[in-house]
């Protein structure tokens, strides 16, 4: 019994070893759609660790779907050496129908993307103090038109930001990409 176990486990650990690197091996991602969201407020610090951050505008554009931000929560967790952001926003449909936008990032700064985002500064990840800047996004909407939107996760990569201070207005911007196998 132990010998046929173990030649069971032997056979189902190179089989995993073989076939799974090149079912991860084909995966693509194929630009979407983007993400603008409005940066008004500065971020309020509510204990050495964490802060909070209020929305009230920006737009999706997610393939034939556009949607308006309505409003949006985020909180901030400040980590040794990152920032773990998690956004959640109520969104507005083209056509008519709500919809919740949610999303999760980490970023890799240093003090230079403090200073930057303070000053009102335009952010180009690599550059300006963000080394790293990705998460993942999902939507949900009550809309018939567009209840396809509601069964993906999208992958986020930071293009902008500017903090609140900024001449140009505050923002955050997004390209959105949909992982395909």
């Amino acid at each position: 019994m132990h010998i046929h176990f173990s030649r069971l486990l032997i056979g189902f650990v190179s089989i995993f070893i073989l076939v799974l690197p090149t079912v991860f091996a084909k995966t693509t991602s194929e630009e979407v759609g983007t993400v603008i969201v409005g940066l008004k407020t500065p971020i309020t610090v509510v204990e050495e660790a964490q802060a909070i951050n209020y929305m009230d505008s920006g737009s999706v554009e997610l393939g034939d779907a556009k949607a308006k931000v309505v409003s949006c929560i985020e909180k901030f967790s400040f980590r040794k050496k990152s920032i773990k952001v998690d956004l959640r926003c109520y969104i507005v449909m083209d056509d008519n129908a709500p919809g919740i936008m949610e999303y999760v990032a980490i970023l890799i700064g240093n003090e230079e993307l403090t200073k930057n985002f303070d000053e009102g500064k335009s952010i180009f990840p690599p550059r300006n103090g963000l080394s790293h800047w990705y998460g993942n996004f999902e939507f949900k909407t009550s809309s018939e038109k567009y209840s396809w939107i509601n069964d993906q996760i999208y992958l986020g990569k930071g293009i902008e930001m500017r903090g609140p201070n900024s001449p140009k207005g505050g923002m955050a911007q997004y390209k959105l990409y949909k992982l395909q196998n």
